[in-house]
């Protein structure tokens, strides 16, 4: 890909690119970083499209799998400093920040549950759009996302304190 179209394309694309890493994440930095990760991906692997799809797809799933991963990597960075710093035993407040709840359920979830759950949740998108979007039919984005909402709702459940 050249200079040129990587131009058009990130002119075309980068906003939007944006928009998404930062509903996703809720993270300006983290955000600003995926958007040049994508595009860094998109260099690398431009002749990997296909044209099946609009880029404008193609950039989506790019941007969702790489905050996914990211999302993925700040849990696998907690619970290895949980096993090496010692846990304040002080209970937490009740009222935690909603991105950090989000972040936590994402966690604990299956990386094709996590994936159909943004579209869902955070980009509003059809039962139908999922679908063709992630190859499977109306019936399993649905099962898929009631199997979310039951782990979401185990995950979100406060740990009872044993006296």
């Amino acid at each position: 890909m050249n200079g040129r179209a990587i131009d058009e394309l990130y002119r075309r694309y980068g906003p939007a690119v944006l928009r998404r890493a930062r509903a996703i994440l809720r993270d300006e930095q983290g955000a600003r970083d995926v958007l040049q990760e994508v595009f860094i991906r998109a260099i690398e692997e431009g002749g990997s499209f296909r044209g099946e799809s609009s880029p404008m797809t193609w950039m989506y799933r790019i941007t969702t799998n790489l905050c996914l991963n990211r999302i993925r990597d700040e849990g696998r960075r907690a619970r290895l400093l949980d096993e090496h710093v010692a846990r304040d035993e002080e209970a937490r407040p009740a009222t935690a920040d909603e991105r950090l709840t989000l972040a936590r359920i994402l966690r604990r979830v299956p990386d094709g549950l996590r994936e159909i759950a943004v579209y869902y949740y955070v980009d509003q998108m059809s039962h139908d759009e999922i679908a063709a979007l992630v190859k499977t039919s109306r019936r399993t984005v649905g099962n898929r996302l009631e199997e979310f909402r039951r782990l979401a709702l185990a995950a979100a459940e406060p740990v009872a304190e044993v006296v």
